[in-house]
Parts: structure tokens; sequence; C-alpha cells
């Protein structure tokens, strides 16, 4: 999958649809977002009171 999405960034600075900073950006914004994902149901868990 992380191969499918390299290959499309690099097609779209490639055809001049977007700038690099643009696929730099977009690859950040959807690591954190993945990232935060993942990590959610942890942190919930340690908030919560033991019962």
């Amino acid at each position: 999958m992380r191969r499918a999405a390299a290959m499309v960034a690099t097609e779209r600075i490639h055809a001049g649809a977007h700038y690099p900073t643009d696929v730099a950006a977009g690859a950040a914004i959807g690591l954190a977002g993945a990232c935060l994902v993942h990590h959610t149901p942890h942190l919930l868990l340690r908030r919560l009171p033991v019962l």
C-alpha cells in the first residue's frame, strides 16, 4: 500500500499537478493521522478508571 502511495505521489509531482512540498505536507498529515488513530485506544484506556 505504501509503495502505491509513493508511486502516485511521484507521478503527481512529475505531471506537475502538485509541488513537492504539497506532497510532503500531505504525507506528514497522513502519517500524523495514522499515528493518532493507532494510539487513541491506548490513550483512552489509560485514562479510564479501573473498576
